[in-house]
C-alpha cells in the first residue's frame, strides 16, 4: 500500500465515490426550439380540443333531431291514416324513445368514471436523502420542476406526470425498480433526463398535457364497456319483440356513435403523433447533454434487453406460483434474466431494431432514428458515472422486496404468505436451473415442441457400457437429429397451427350445440352451414379433420423424436454404466437420472389428456362468457354440464395415473404427490367454476412440470456427453 498523498485527479474520484452529486461537472445549456414549433404545437393542441366539442355539437344534433320528431310528427296519431292506435303509438314514442338512448350513450362519456388506478408506494425524502437529491439536481440542471412525489414500481421504466392536472407545478416521478438495478448511474440519470426534459418548457409540457389526456379520453370511451351497455345489450335480446325492435335500434345508433368516436380518436392520433415524435426528440437532447451521446445507444439496448428479461421473469413467477412459491425480489429476478438471455436473444433484439422504422401514427420515433438524431448532437455529457443506480437507494433490497410485495397484492391480487416467498439465494438458484432448462431443451429440440412426443417412453434407463458400439449408436443418433430439424420444425409448427384450428371448431362445436347462431366465417366453417344444426354437424367435422391433421404432423415428427431420445438415452446410460462400475465422476446426476426418468414418462404420457383438458376449458370458457346472450341460458347450462363432466372424467384420470409419483421440487406445501400439485387449491363459489379451475391448474402444471423435467433430464445427459467427450466427436 502507498504512503503517498492521492493526487487531484485520484481525489476527485475520491470525492465522486463518496456521493454520486459531485460526480456532475458543468451545466446544461436549455434546448430552443423556433417560434414554427411552438406554433405548430399550439395549432395541435387547438386541433385536439376541437374534436371533444365537434363531438358535443353531434350530440347536440341527435338531441335536437328528437325534439323535432316530438314536435313535428304528430300526425302519426292522424286517425284518417287508418292505424291502430298501439301501432300510432309505436310508431311515433319508437323512434323517440332510441333517440333518447341515442343522446344518453352519447353524452355518458363525459362522465364515465375513470378506472381507478391502483395503490402506489411512495419513497419518503427522509429514507432516501441520496436519490431525492439526484433527482433533484438533475431538475435543477434540466430547468424542470422537481417532483414532489417519488413512486416505485415494478416496472422497466420511469415517467413523470402532472399530479393535479393542467395548472398545476406539481410533478410525481415514478421509478421502476428493475430500470434501477439494470442500470448504471450514467444511463439512469440519462433516463431521469429524459422524462424531466419533457417539462423543461412550460408551454409545451401543458400543451402535451392537453394531448395526451384527450387521446387517452377518446380511447377510453371507445373501447371501455359499463354495465349500461351490458344492461342495453341483454335487455335488446330477451325482451318482447316489439320493444326488442326499439332497442336494437337504439344499438345500431349507438353503434354509429362508437364509430364517430373512433374516427375522431384516429383524427386526434394522427394529428398529434408528429408532435408527440418531435418532443421525444427534444427530451432525447437533454439526456445527450447530461450523459453523453455515446451513452444513449447502450441505454437504449439495454432498456430493450431489461424489457424482455422482464416478461420471462414473469413467467418465472406464474410457474412458480403454480407450486405456490413467489420471488421475493422481482428486480432481482429481472436483473439476473437481463444477464442470462442467450446471445441469439441479443441478435433478434439487434436485428429488430435495425428493421424498425417510424411510422405515421407512432408516437415515439424508432430508437434508429433517435439515435442517430443524438448522435449528431455529439454531447460529451456532464455525468459520466458508471457505478450501479442502486447505490442511489438507501436499502435497495429491502426496497426491492416491498415493492415485490405490492406487485403481487396490489397489482396482481395474490393472496400468500411469507411461507410462500422464496429468498434471494433460492430464487437465483432456480433462475440459474430454468436458464439452464431454457439452453437445454434449444440445444436438443431447437424449435421444435419437445412437449408433442416423450422423449423417455419407457422411464427406464439401462445401462450403457462405454464401447464402440454405444458411440456408434449415439454419433447416428446426433446426426440424425441434425439431418432432420429443420423439417422437424415445421412438423412442429403444423402441429401448433392445427392445435390453435382444433381449439376454435371445438368452441363452435359448443356454441352450436348450445343453439348458439354462428357466423362460419368467424370460425373458419363453410358458409353453406346455415342453420344451427348445419353448424353443430360442421364444427365437429372440423374438430375431427384438424385433429386426423394434428397426428399426422405428429408422425412426420416421429423421426427426429426419436433421434433425440435415442441420443439422450446413450448419454445417460453411460453414465448408469459408470456409477454401477463405481467410477463416475458425478454418481449423483445418473442416481437423479435414475430418478427422474419414470416421473418424466409418466407426466409425458398425460399431456394428451392435458391438451385435451386446455381444449374443452376453453370451450366451456366461451360458453360461460356467452350464457347470458343466450334466448334460453338452461340449454346452454346443459352443454357446460356435459363439458364438465368431460373435463371431470380427463381430471380423474390424470389423479389416477399421478397419484403414486411425489413431486420432485420444493414446494411451499412441503412433500406432496405430483397429483396433489396439479389440482387447484383456490377457494371455489361453486362446481362450474371448480371445475374450470381445475382444468386449468391440470393443464398448466403438467406442461409446466414436464418442460421442467426435460430440461433437467438433458442437462444430465449434456453433462455425461462432456464427461465420455463424445460432443468432440460430432459437435456440441
Amino acid at each position: 500500500m502507498s504512503d503517498h498523498p492521492p493526487t487531484d485527479a485520484a481525489a476527485t474520484a475520491g470525492a465522486a465515490a463518496a456521493s454520486p452529486l459531485t460526480a456532475f461537472h458543468g451545466a446544461l445549456l436549455p434546448t430552443r426550439t423556433g417560434p414554427l414549433y411552438q406554433a405548430g404545437l399550439a395549432v395541435v393542441a387547438f386541433a385536439m380540443v376541437l374534436l371533444p366539442l365537434l363531438y358535443l355539437a353531434l350530440v347536440g344534433l341527435a338531441s335536437w333531431g328528437v325534439v323535432l320528431h316530438l314536435r313535428h310528427d304528430t300526425w302519426i296519431f292522424d286517425t284518417r291514416s287508418g292505424r291502430g292506435g298501439i301501432l300510432q303509438l309505436l310508431v311515433y314514442l319508437g323512434p323517440a324513445v332510441a333517440g333518447f338512448i341515442l343522446v344518453f350513450f352519447m353524452v355518458k362519456p363525459f362522465f364515465a368514471a375513470k378506472p381507478k388506478p391502483p395503490e402506489t408506494l411512495t419513497l419518503d425524502r427522509e429514507q432516501e436523502p441520496l436519490l431525492f437529491a439526484f433527482v433533484d439536481k438533475i431538475c435543477g440542471l434540466v430547468g424542470a420542476p422537481p417532483p414532489c412525489r417519488i413512486d416505485v414500481d415494478c416496472q422497466v421504466n420511469a415517467s413523470a406526470s402532472l399530479r393535479r392536472g393542467l395548472w398545476s407545478n406539481d410533478l410525481v416521478l415514478t421509478v421502476g425498480l428493475p430500470l434501477a438495478s439494470g442500470l448504471d448511474m450514467r444511463q439512469f440519470a440519462g433516463v431521469l433526463a429524459h422524462e424531466f426534459g419533457h417539462f423543461a418548457q412550460g408551454a409545451g409540457m401543458r400543451l402535451t398535457y392537453v394531448i395526451r389526456h384527450i387521446n387517452h379520453w377518446f380511447a377510453r370511451v371507445v373501447y371501455e364497456r359499463d354495465a349500461w351497455d351490458i344492461k342495453l345489450d341483454r335487455t335488446a335480446r330477451g325482451t318482447d319483440w316489439r320493444l326488442a325492435v326499439v332497442l336494437h335500434a337504439a344499438r345500431g345508433c349507438v353503434w354509429v356513435t362508437r364509430r364517430i368516436l373512433w374516427a375522431l380518436m384516429h383524427a386526434g392520433h394522427a394529428i398529434s403523433c408528429f408532435m408527440l415524435r418531435q418532443m421525444e426528440f427534444d427530451a432525447d437532447s437533454y439526456e445527450a447533454k447530461l450523459s453523453g451521446s455515446d451513452t444513449f445507444a447502450t441505454t437504449a439496448s439495454r432498456l430493450r434487453i431489461l424489457n424482455v428479461a422482464l416478461q420471462v421473469a414473469y413467467e418465472d413467477v406464474r410457474q412458480s406460483w403454480a407450486s405456490n412459491r413467489l420471488p421475493e425480489n422481482l428486480p432481482l429476478l429481472v436483473d439476473h434474466k437481463a444477464g442470462a438471455l442467450p446471445p441469439e436473444v441479443h441478435q433478434k433484439l439487434n436485428a429488430a431494431t435495425a428493421e424498425e422504422k417510424t411510422r405515421w401514427f407512432h408516437t415515439h420515433p424508432c430508437d434508429t432514428d433517435r439515435t442517430r438524431a443524438v448522435q449528431d448532437l455529439n454531447e460529451p455529457g456532464i455525468f459520466r458515472l458508471t457505478e450501479p443506480a442502486t447505490r442511489l437507494f438507501s436499502n435497495f433490497a429491502a426496497l426491492s422486496k416491498t415493492v415485490t410485495r405490492h406487485q403481487y397484492e396490489k397489482h396482481l391480487e395474490l393472496e400468500f404468505t411469507e411461507q410462500n416467498l422464496m429468498s434471494a439465494e433460492e430464487l437465483l438458484r432456480e433462475s440459474a436451473a430454468s436458464s439452464e432448462a431454457d439452453a437445454m431443451i434449444r440445444k436438443y429440440f431447437g424449435a421444435v415442441d419437445m412437449s408433442l412426443l416423450p422423449l423417455l417412453a419407457s422411464g427406464a434407463i439401462a445401462p450403457v457400457p462405454d464401447s464402440a458400439p454405444a458411440r456408434a449408436d449415439w454419433r447416428a443418433a446426433g446426426l440424425k437429429m441434425e439431418s432432420l430439424r429443420a423439417e422437424a420444425e415445421k412438423s412442429s409448427t403444423g402441429c401448433a397451427e392445427q392445435q390453435e384450428r382444433r381449439a376454435g371448431f371445438a368452441s363452435a362445436h359448443a356454441l352450436a350445440k348450445a343453439g348458439f347462431q354462428l357466423t362460419p366465417k368467424d370460425f373458419g366453417l363453410p358458409e353453406t352451414a346455415t342453420s344451427v344444426g348445419e353448424q353443430e354437424t360442421s364444427a365437429q367435422w372440423a374438430v375431427d379433420d384438424s385433429t386426423s391433421a394434428f397426428s399426422a404432423r405428429l408422425m412426420e415428427l416421429q423421426p427426429f423424436m426419436e433421434a433425440v431420445s435415442q441420443r439422450v438415452v446413450v448419454a445417460l446410460g453411460l453414465a448408469q454404466a459408470a456409477a454401477a462400475n463405481s467410477d463416475a465422476a458425478r454418481p449423483e446426476a445418473a442416481a437423479e437420472a435414475a430418478e427422474l426418468a419414470p416421473l418424466l414418462a409418466a407426466v409425458a404420457a398425460q399431456l394428451p389428456r392435458a391438451r385435451q383438458l386446455a381444449l374443452k376449458r376453453h370451450a366451456f370458457l366461451i360458453l360461460a362468457q356467452n350464457i347470458s346472450n343466450h334466448t334460453n341460458p338452461p340449454q346452454v347450462d346443459r352443454v357446460l354440464t356435459q363439458l364438465g363432466s368431460e373435463l371431470q372424467a380427463l381430471i380423474g384420470s390424470v389423479q389416477a395415473s399421478l397419484q403414486g409419483f411425489l413431486y420432485p421440487f420444493p414446494h411451499a406445501r412441503g412433500r406432496l404427490t405430483v397429483a396433489e400439485y396439479a389440482r387447484n387449491e383456490t377457494p371455489v363459489e361453486n362446481e362450474h367454476q371448480r371445475v374450470f379451475m381445475d382444468s386449468g391448474a391440470h393443464a398448466d402444471r403438467l406442461f409446466a412440470l414436464h418442460y421442467r423435467l426435460v430440461g433437467r433430464i438433458l442437462a444430465l445427459a449434456s453433462a455425461a456427453e462432456k464427461e465420455f467427450k463424445l460432443e468432440e466427436e460430432i459437435g456440441p
